[in-house]
């Protein structure tokens, strides 16, 4: 775990951020920040940093779908019950 100090506007910048990039909170952006620096000075293909990415949010964005599928089916079965 690390912590880094932002100002204000810096927040809010990066807060502003989050839902133009998909990604859902300041942490995950810091942590995909760091992950991109890392791979580009330990010549990395930055590609495959991006596909990785992606999967990674694919994953997140497949679980929300499964979590509000059973919310709606949830719902059904009690109108229907």
């Amino acid at each position: 775990m690390i912590s880094v100090r932002l100002s204000p506007r810096e927040y809010e910048n990066l807060a502003k951020l989050c839902p133009a990039h998909g990604v859902r909170s300041i942490s995950n952006i810091a942590r995909i920040a760091l992950q991109q620096l890392a791979a580009t000075s330990e010549g990395t293909d930055p590609l495959a940093f991006e596909v990785r990415d992606l999967r990674s949010h694919l994953k997140v964005m497949a679980e929300e779908v499964d979590r509000i599928a059973d919310i709606v089916e949830t719902r059904t079965a009690a109108k229907a019950g």
